[in-house]
């Protein structure tokens, strides 16, 4: 088992192994369903990310009772920047190589986390990292966003998030509404920003609201969550409707999703071998994010794209993203340890334990801590 893996939710690391296996499919472009829904893996990454970055912070803050920016910030660099860089050097290389000033654009755009303002041609190697570029984003805000909901109120500081989320859900859907040209994907931070929120408001009501999570996580979440998401299969992803409200159709949809899944782990056999090697690949999503262009694209150059090369091609990608893993990422995640350690224990346990605290606690008439 890898490093850091023990204490993590396996349900949630296989929904990352679901998220980048729809991605893949996207970008491979062999099976027409896949091909027509995979894209909305960026979407549940954008979920998953709000509600575990977010979850990272109020941890933190009911532990200690306060936020420490500076290391929260040193621990998404080690785990971010190393991977990103290299790939940043590799596409710039590669600018040289193929004397293409059109890449060498892109790459300065890509190294300034600015690739999702950037209008130009987007080459195969650097498409994706637009969906980092929100993120890094979301990064740099949420804390300072939280520290000043402390600084403002004391008591009960994160009860206006709920509120904040709709705020930003909306705005970010008047943006798509009336900014975005028809034919155009959004994907410019001040458009897909709602999804990130609603993984943030999710991680409060995990944290301050167990009971009101309880009754979310029942089993009609899922119900909704497929019916939520469905629109992304009936439509197509540049579909304007799709673009607008097609996407926060989808963000509500995975949230139910996340919400089902955490607080779950299969019962059966079959199933916990299932999750467990599912989640086996979400534990390395992030690597196999970057690097799954750069194996496309070398591939696909020098064969024909056919069922047999699809899953060549799929199992190659993954398992360049467990190599690069563990050679680039598990060192810095290591480092960081060193000298920025973890204020507390990985949040993504399973919500079960919450569940049996949140019993006891109630037959005490308190609430959860």
């Amino acid at each position: 088992m890898a490093a850091g893996q023990s204490h993590r939710n396996q349900s949630l690391d296989a929904l990352r192994c679901i998220a980048i296996l729809l991605v893949i499919g996207f970008h491979l472009d062999f099976y027409g369903l896949w091909r027509r829904a995979g894209w909305i893996g960026v979407d549940l990454f954008f979920v998953l990310s709000g509600f575990l970055i977010s979850g990272l912070l109020f941890q933190e803050y009911k532990n200690k009772g306060k936020i420490d920016i500076k290391r929260f910030l040193i621990r998404r660099g080690l785990k971010i920047y190393p991977s990103f860089y290299l790939l940043i050097a590799a596409a710039a290389i590669l600018s040289f190589v193929k004397h293409s000033p059109q890449l060498r654009t892109q790459v300065i755009f890509s190294s300034i986390f600015a690739q999702n303002y950037y209008n130009g041609k987007a080459f195969t190697v650097l498409a994706h990292t637009w969906s980092l570029a929100v993120e890094e984003h979301f990064y740099l805000l949420l804390p300072f966003l939280l520290l000043l909901l402390i600084t403002l109120k004391r008591s009960e500081p994160f009860r206006p998030i709920p509120g904040i989320f709709v705020f930003v859900a909306l705005s970010c859907l008047a943006f798509r509404c009336f900014s975005l040209s028809a034919g155009h994907e959004a994907r410019a931070t001040h458009l897909r920003l709602d999804s990130l929120f609603a993984g943030v408001t999710i991680g409060y009501l995990y944290h301050y609201e167990h009971r009101l999570f309880q009754r979310l996580s029942r089993g009609y979440s899922l119900l909704f969550a497929i019916i939520l998401c469905s629109p992304a299969i009936l439509l197509d992803h540049r579909n304007r409707l799709m673009q607008t409200i097609g996407l926060t159709s989808l963000l509500f949809g995975f949230s139910f999703l996340v919400i089902w899944c955490v607080t779950r782990t299969p019962r059966s056999t079959i199933g916990r071998l299932a999750v467990g090697g599912a989640a086996r690949v979400g534990f390395y999503s992030y690597s196999i994010y970057l690097w799954h262009t750069v194996v496309a694209e070398f591939y696909l150059s020098r064969f024909a794209l056919s069922a047999l090369n699809f899953w060549v091609c799929l199992a190659a990608t993954v398992a360049m993203g467990v190599v690069m893993g563990r050679l680039v990422e598990a060192p810095y995640l290591a480092l960081r340890e060193k000298i920025a350690p973890s204020p507390h224990a990985d949040v993504s346990v399973p919500l079960l334990t919450l569940r049996a605290r949140g019993t006891a606690q109630q037959a005490e008439g308190k609430g959860i801590a």
